[in-house]
């Protein structure tokens, strides 16, 4: 199955509505298959790791998308329905799960099978408000460090997104009230017309802004903190289903789709 990599010209970030121009190059990447669900850029190994759900498997990639460095299988999963990956630094990162769980574990720079079992000391469980729909669940993760602060976006039934400040030890943590998780805004009252659901989320501590990505709307939404909608951009329509995004190391945007399409917006 080919794969597509869309370069585009971003022209604002900063107004009402972004929009991009696009041209389009076809790119095969046999090696993920299908089922990618999300990106995040590893700014120690100049890197990015791509998810797919449904199987447990990481690949890393060079910028050039060309082929992966390596696939790193991930075994034991508790809820192998993996939706979204961010980098924490220090061979840190977190993955989200359908369940509603954000697991953070370590992996080196040669592993090529991790062990995810929660009964493991070097992994952190963290459960957030369980999902009032099956298959409704966590789509998206994303961290700021300049805030010690996770995000993380539910999908839809209701759209919610929740907040909380990263545990200062690696304990696992199986209550959402416990972890001191909240809800920044109402979020379905803000994306109401707008996004009919989410998929990922990134944020950008340069800015102190947090991005939010719909598949169902194929668009990305600027967001501050507190829930000013800052832009929002339509994405090229050419990929089916848009799951994940992170930032290249100069800023630019990249944004995932099921089932092996990679959109680079500049």
């Amino acid at each position: 199955m080919k794969t597509q990599i869309v370069l585009a010209t971003l022209l604002s970030l900063s107004t009402s509505a972004f929009a991009a121009e696009a041209v389009s190059v076809q790119k095969a990447l046999p090696e993920v298959g299908s089922n990618l669900s999300g990106i995040t850029y590893n700014y120690d190994s100049d890197s990015y790791f791509l998810i797919q759900n449904n199987s447990g498997n990481i690949f890393e990639y060079k910028a050039d998308f060309t082929k992966p460095v390596r696939t790193i299988r991930m075994t034991n999963l508790t809820d192998a329905d993996t939706e979204d990956i961010v980098y924490l630094g220090n061979n840190q990162y977190a993955i989200s799960t359908e369940s509603n769980q954000v697991l953070v574990l370590k992996i080196d720079e040669v592993q090529t099978t991790v062990d995810v079992r929660d009964s493991r000391d070097d992994v952190q469980m963290m459960q957030l408000p369980a999902p009032a729909k099956h298959n409704k669940g966590l789509e998206g993760v994303c961290f700021s460090k300049k805030h010690n602060t996770f995000y993380a976006v539910q999908e839809k039934k209701p759209k919610r997104i929740f907040e909380w400040t990263r545990p200062s030890h690696g304990n696992d943590i199986a209550d959402a009230a416990a972890l001191g998780v909240k809800e920044p805004f109402d979020t379905e009252k803000i994306l109401k017309h707008v996004m009919s659901d989410l998929s990922a989320c990134i944020y950008d501590d340069k800015n102190d802004q947090l991005l939010l990505l719909s598949h169902e709307s194929s668009r990305v939404m600027r967001l501050t903190r507190q829930g000013q909608v800052i832009g929002t951009m339509d994405l090229p329509l050419i990929p089916d289903q848009y799951e994940g995004m992170t930032f290249t190391k100069d800023g630019k945007l990249i944004v995932v789709s099921e089932p092996n399409i990679v959109v680079i917006l500049k």
